[in-house]
């Protein structure tokens, strides 16, 4: 202790010391420099200006700028590393809040879809467990709000705290950001992505609609201040802003709600993994009218192991196999946080046993069918580099349709020599599908005039309303004339699958032998098919039954949960609870492992049929393992409070110190301070959630306060506008949570959905709330306050019977407005708007050429990563030049 005292005593006393002699010696006539005269005067470095909370430190302004510069960037970095802690505190009670349930009753029916009443004459209900939020508006709303939180708040507390005036820094941010997350981000994505691998968006219903509200997002505000109301926002126009979010809310739910498709096969939700036998209406190259095609090379019912590369970066691809869980973005921008502040356990990866075993059986499984498809694929592959002739040959290797569908469109393409007419035969061939029973037969040729690459056949197909187990049949390309091209032997067979959809279903685990967890996972994650019917309203049960494990030693039991399927509603995910157990006391490695049973049981009304005597239970085998810690898959064991504090004194969350590289113990202590802070917040399960969600919000909002005047000040510094500080140094540094969190999401999914479909929705909400909801606040308060003499100094003339400061002066000075100049705002947004259009048609181009908007061959993925990463830059150096020479520019 009195070493303490003495240490702290002396400190005191040298810091006093060091104060005054700074004080003398930098207490100097501050005209010498002659940066803070004149119109610089009230900067925000200089003596007379300030921000909300900065500069706190006396005579700050007399210091060297060189050295103030540094000290402001060093501060405005750690800040950003602040955020991004905060931010994963944040969305934990985001995550909480999204994941909570409800018990629902819903009214038992029959097969034929009659009510059940019971023994009293009283309709039979049975109650079930669903999710509060729809995952899409969840995934829009309060996990966009996460990701965009510091650009919303900074736009909120600006206008605030210059007293309702606009600033540059909020709306500079908020644009900027968007370039950086839509531009940069997605290029990296292909950058991060080995040669060869390809990811395309899955749900590009709702990507179309969120990536035409965030470019119309930008347009709006152009069209606002430019043209409508030129340099003023009006009440009207604010509340139209901030009521675009609903807006877009009802369109993405409607979309999730499959209201614009037709017949769906699989449903397309992002809280429950698919089948990969029957992917969803989208998922490889559908074009939204219940069709599945399987593109070379893919076929649904294959179950791809991870990849060499995938394996390096200790990730494993998620399939819906039951062995793994679909993450949502949420789970990325996680890993990303507690990757920034070295807070990430390395312990949580798929065991190499668990691998080994899929791969395994991946190759037992599917070895004849992959080899088919691999033919496919090298004879396409090789089509397209035949000059002499032309080559017809399938779209893909495989098809499936509804029965409900009424036809089934499949795609002939022609590649090689297509500038001159051609034809091409095909016909129909029975499998376990017969003609007149489940398709019509058909034959005929197809012309293809020149320069015409592909056609489309349709062949009728018969929906004769009994169960059928799913049939198939083919159709066989054959050549009309040499001359006029050629077919391959390996792609000119397709086989097209009706899937029936007349009774209940049959249900089944999709995996029926054992499935292996840690006793350190929260829960073990298993998938249920409906195999067989898919037209019906039907319920099945689930029950655990013990074996070695032990139900609440072992596992938490599950008796009669009842599951609803509605039409066309194809699998299921059933999470049980697993408990962390103690570890056994001999070394035999047959006893560190248990297992538990889970059926799935036939409703006695209501219900479909159980498959098999194996199907219907899955074998689920938890071996002990030691570490304990977060996995953060989005299910968890919470922390206590003390444990929070617990893990945020030690690296990687308290794992072992073993695992943690040199960068993982810099990144901790230089973020152990926020680390405390992020502690302070109440932990996830306290209020559903809520808790956490609205200290983390406060928090977050303090240190983007602080953010704003270090941005500001430091711009001020080293001669930046405060626009070109804000679409620059701020939107990178909030971005870069975003961009680790892609970039992990672009290698560890099957689909780009979670890299880049989030993008497009960040840049909405950014608009519509981060701007919206503080030019309602600004609105509302000029209109009732009038023009103050603030107000009046401000826009108005600087001397009595002058010319006013502002043009539109004359027009507003009885009633006052809020007024956001449109220059550099305005020009911003229309580059940013052209650009913007410019990335997503190259991205469509993407997408209808090779197949996915990620990836590629190598040489193409890195010229399309150039060429996005190139569009940031030329919005950053043309936004700057209009910046500082606004004369050499288009005026609005």
């Amino acid at each position: 202790p009195r070493f303490i005292v003495g240490r702290v005593s002396a400190t005191a006393v040298a810091a006093i010391s060091c104060y005054s002699l700074v004080e003398q010696v930098l207490a100097e006539d501050v005209e010498e420099n002659g940066y803070c005269k004149g119109d610089n005067a009230d900067m925000s470095c200089c003596e007379h200006g300030s921000g909300l909370l900065l500069p706190i430190v006396p005579y700050e302004h007399v210091w060297n700028r060189g050295v103030r510069a540094f000290l402001y960037l060093v501060a405005l970095l750690w800040c950003f590393l602040g955020v991004s802690v905060l931010s994963d505190v944040f969305m934990a009670g985001i995550e909480a809040i999204t994941n909570s349930t409800r018990i629902k009753k819903v009214p038992r029916v029959d097969k034929d879809g009659r009510q059940v009443l019971g023994d009293n004459g009283e309709p039979l209900h049975d109650e079930v467990e669903v999710n509060i939020w729809n995952p899409a508006v969840a995934n829009l709303t309060l996990m966009a709000l996460g990701s965009s939180t510091p650009e919303i708040l900074l736009s909120i507390i600006e206008i605030c705290g210059q007293g309702f005036f606009a600033g540059e820094l909020g709306p500079g941010t908020v644009v900027g950001s968007a370039a950086f997350n839509l531009y940069v981000i997605t290029g990296l994505c292909m950058l991060a992505l080995p040669p060869g691998e390809m990811r395309r968006v899955e749900g590009f219903t709702v990507y179309l609609i969120t990536a035409f509200h965030s470019l119309f997002a930008y347009l709006w505000m152009a069209i606002v201040l430019i043209w409508i109301t030129p340099d003023v926002v009006d009440f009207g126009e604010a509340v139209i802003t901030f009521l675009l979010m609903p807006w877009l809310v009802s369109w993405v739910y409607s979309a999730d709600r499959n209201w614009f498709r037709g017949a769906q096969v699989h449903p397309d939700d992002t809280d429950e993994p698919r089948r990969t036998s029957l992917p969803a209406a989208e998922n490889a190259n559908g074009d939204g009218n219940g069709e599945v095609k399987a593109t070379a090379g893919e076929l649904p019912d294959i179950e791809r192991p991870p990849s060499d590369h995938q394996q390096q970066q200790g990730f494993t691809r998620v399939t819906s196999s039951g062995s793994g869980q679909q993450h949502s973005y949420l789970h990325y921008r996680r890993i990303a946080a507690n990757v920034t502040s070295g807070a990430l356990n390395k312990n949580r990866r798929m065991s190499a046993g668990k691998e080994e075993d899929l791969k395994a059986q991946v190759q037992a499984d599917q070895e004849q069918e992959a080899n088919r498809l691999n033919a496919f694929k090298s004879a396409i592959q090789e089509s397209f580099h035949v000059t002499s002739h032309a080559v017809f040959h399938w779209e893909a290797a495989a098809y499936a349709f509804a029965e409900t569908n009424g036809e089934a469109k499949i795609t002939i393409f022609r590649s090689g020599k297509t500038d001159s007419p051609g034809r091409v035969a095909y016909r129909t061939l029975e499998g376990s599908a017969k003609e007149g029973a489940a398709f019509e037969a058909r034959t005929g040729q197809v012309m293809f005039e020149a320069n015409e690459t592909q056609k489309a056949v349709f062949i009728p197909l018969i929906h004769d309303y009994q169960w059928n187990p799913n049939l198939d049949f083919f159709v066989m390309l054959e050549p009309v004339d040499v001359t006029e091209g050629t077919v391959d032997p390996r792609s000119c067979k397709t086989k097209v699958t009706v899937i029936d959809t007349d009774k209940a279903g049959t249900f089944a685990f999709s995996k029926a032998n054992i499935q292996t967890y840690l006793s350190s996972d929260s829960h073990a994650f298993l998938l249920i098919e409906r195999r067989q019917g898919l037209e019906k309203v039907c319920y099945s049960k689930i029950t655990t039954r013990d074996q070695s494990a032990l139900q609440m030693i072992h596992y938490h039991p599950v008796d009669g949960l009842v599951l609803t399927w509605q039409p066309y509603e194809a699998s299921k995910q059933v999470k049980i609870r697993l408990c962390p157990f103690d570890e056994p006391a001999n070394d035999n490695p047959d006893d560190k492992s248990v297992r538990f049973l889970v059926d799935v049981v036939e409703v006695d009304e209501g219900g479909g049929v159980v498959d098999g005597q194996e199907a219907h239970t899955a074998d689920v085998k938890v071996v002990f393992n030691p570490n304990k810690s977060l996995d953060l898959d989005g299910d968890d064991e919470i922390p206590t409070w003390s444990e929070q504090f617990r893990q945020a004194i030690n690296v990687n969350a308290g794992g072992d110190l073993g695992d943690a590289s040199v960068v993982d113990c810099v990144m901790h202590w230089l973020s152990i301070g926020w680390k405390l802070v992020a502690a302070i917040v109440p932990p996830p399960n306290i209020w559903g959630g809520w808790a956490c969600f609205s200290v983390a919000l406060a928090l977050i909002g303090v240190v983007t306060a602080i953010i704003g005047d270090l941005a500001s000040i430091f711009g001020c510094l080293v001669g930046l506008k405060d626009t070109v500080t804000a679409f620059t140094v701020v939107a990178l540094g909030t971005s870069l949570p975003d961009t680790f969190a892609s970039v992990l999401a672009i290698r560890a999914d099957d689909t780009a959905d979670n890299a880049i479909g989030n993008v497009t929705g960040s840049n909405s909400v950014n608009v519509f709330l981060g701007l919206g909801f503080p030019w309602i606040m600004a609105t509302v308060y000029w209109w009732a306050v009038g023009p103050s003499d603030a107000w009046v100094e401000k826009y108005g003339p600087v001397f009595a019977g002058g010319p006013p400061k502002w043009e539109h002066y004359d027009k507003y000075k009885e009633s006052g407005a809020f007024v956001v100049m449109g220059g550099s705002l305005g020009f911003n947004t229309m580059i940013f708007s052209i650009l913007t259009f410019f990335a997503f048609l190259f991205l469509y181009w993407r997408r209808v050429n090779y197949g996915g908007e990620i990836g590629g061959p190598n040489m193409l993925n890195r010229l399309s990563a150039l060429y996005m990463v190139s569009l940031w830059f030329i919005y950053v150096m043309v936004s700057a030049l209009q910046a500082y020479h606004p004369d050499n520019f288009v005026s609005f």
